[in-house]
């Protein structure tokens, strides 16, 4: 059928293709910057963000972090409770013990959570 039409007439078909692929293309972008928001909405209506404020009393995640989890089956996954000593930018925090001790480097907050006295 191709080989029957002239150039110009073929040149015009491979256009008008071209321009509604790029037009396929905008509405898969578009459809697929929806179903990131969406997403993006669900996620953020379930989750709470974790802050603490210097003083504050929190149980540390042992296994993920120390590394050292080598006891019985049923042994606690939460270690404290530790003091936060000092709160930096990107939810790091600086622990300390009772007796006022560093005992690790900081640590992400995700990893933290609070400890009710």
């Amino acid at each position: 059928m191709h080989n029957e039409m002239p150039f110009s007439k073929q040149a015009q078909l491979r256009l008008e293709e071209l321009e509604a692929l790029d037009e396929k293309r905008l509405i898969a972008q578009q459809n697929l910057e929806l179903y990131r928001a969406q997403m993006t909405r669900a996620y953020n209506k379930l989750t709470r963000p974790r802050t603490f404020q210097e003083g504050e009393l929190v149980l540390v995640l042992r296994r993920p972090i120390l590394g050292r989890h080598h006891g019985p089956k049923f042994s606690p996954n939460w270690e404290g409770p530790y003091i936060i000593d000092r709160v930096y930018e990107g939810g790091a925090y600086l622990l300390i013990d009772k007796d006022g001790n560093h005992l690790m480097t900081p640590i992400s907050g995700r990893y933290l959570k609070k400890y009710y006295a």
